[in-house]
């Protein structure tokens, strides 16, 4: 389960930043130019990796925080059910 959790937070990741920030113009660079390593390119680059990070890690905790959602409501709905049913 934790593999599939991890492939869907890197999906939604990539397709989040697809769609958003890496469209605008700061993001469109290149590490060489003419032969030259641009120091301004590799903080982009930089900046890049780490928002990238931050969705993923996110989208990540996100799975998993809603997928124990999901097991602590159908538990408080059993509970409910059985103290219904001890009545």
């Amino acid at each position: 389960m934790t593999f599939w959790k991890a492939v869907a937070a890197f999906i939604s990741a990539w397709l989040i930043s697809n769609f958003t920030y890496l469209l605008l113009p700061f993001f469109q660079y290149k590490l060489f130019s003419d032969g030259q390593f641009v120091w301004e390119s590799l903080f982009k680059f930089v900046l890049d990796i780490a928002l990238f990070v931050v969705l993923y890690v996110g989208m990540y905790y996100l799975i998993s925080f809603i997928q124990s959602w999901r097991m602590r409501a159908r538990y408080d709905a059993a509970q409910k059910e059985r103290a219904k049913e001890k009545q």
